[in-house]
């Protein structure tokens, strides 16, 4: 048998120091000893500190933190640099093997001549005339023009025209007027000519686009054709002549619909809005005109006006 004993002055005494130091905590700030007052200063000035060197770091106020980024930005740099300096005989070595990289000193305006004549009779284009003009820019930015006359057909003018990717220097065609004449296509030509840029190879090119072409899934044909062939301007004439040949002869209006009367080469006929004459479609049609429509192109017929 055992005999436990419960000492309450135990729990008394601990209430009792509680108490106490509850008071003492609660004592004004007069009667707070000397060695309190330390205490209690010393815990405030440790936590400023605390706080205040935290914001510093944070706000980085001494620029430690922009200081290492900038160190590594500049060594990255440092890096790219000695790459770029390691492959540099490399790409020399590669640019002198293109064809065509090797050109002369000076390239002047008789060379541009040169070799436009000479791709003129490589590809058919007789040349009736070639004017180069005066330099304009520096650098990469200057620049030469040549002003060219010529007598063609379509096939050789397209040859010509893309032949100019194979030469030497830049030469780029900013205004082609083609008419035609007689017995061929009389061709004025103003072209660009960079001699201190060199254009992309051909097979470069070639590759890139047949690699495009495989990637995609559009595997339609592209139809190439000659506008100035005998039958296609045949055709286009064809069309501009039923186009042409309408004229509004009478038109009839209220406030819910109209009829127009039109004089065409089968005779006279009437036409509402919405109705469809030949490959137009009546649009519009008021008190004075109607309005046709061919696709995105339209034209109006008034009363006044033979078209």
């Amino acid at each position: 048998m055992s005999t436990t004993f419960v000492e309450f002055g135990g729990a008394a005494s601990a209430r009792l120091s509680f108490s106490q130091w509850m008071k003492r905590v609660r004592l004004p700030l007069a009667a707070w000893s000397p060695r309190r007052r330390w205490v209690v200063a010393l815990l405030i000035a440790a936590a400023v500190f605390g706080l205040g060197a935290h914001g510093w770091v944070v706000a980085d106020l001494g620029g430690v933190e922009a200081s290492r980024t900038a160190w590594e930005t500049a060594s990255r740099h440092l890096a790219d640099a000695r790459r770029a300096l390691a492959q540099l005989s490399a790409l020399r070595r590669e640019a002198a093997a293109r064809p065509g990289a090797q050109l002369p000193v000076s390239w002047t305006s008789a060379d541009d001549v040169r070799i436009v004549s000479e791709l003129a009779a490589q590809n058919g284009v007789s040349l009736l005339s070639v004017e180069p003009g005066a330099a304009s820019g520096s650098g990469a930015d200057s620049m030469r023009p040549i002003q060219l006359t010529a007598h063609t057909d379509f096939v050789h003018l397209m040859a010509f025209l893309r032949g100019l990717s194979d030469l030497p220097v830049l030469i780029v065609p900013v205004d082609v007027t083609v008419k035609r004449d007689t017995a061929s296509l009389a061709v004025r030509a103003t072209l660009h000519v960079f001699s201190a840029l060199r254009p992309v190879p051909s097979p470069a090119a070639a590759d890139a686009f047949a690699d495009e072409s495989l990637d995609s899934d559009d595997e339609e044909d592209i139809v190439f054709f000659d506008p100035f062939s005998l039958p296609q301007m045949l055709a286009s004439a064809e069309q501009q002549l039923e186009v042409s040949q309408l004229r509004l002869v009478g038109l009839l209006h209220d406030r819910t619909r109209g009829l127009a009367l039109l004089d065409t080469p089968d005779g006279a006929t009437t036409v509402v809005s919405g109705q469809h004459l030949g490959a137009e479609r009546v649009t519009r049609l008021d008190a004075l005109s109607i309005t046709l429509a061919n696709g995105g192109a339209t034209r109006t017929l008034a009363l006044t006006e033979a078209s």
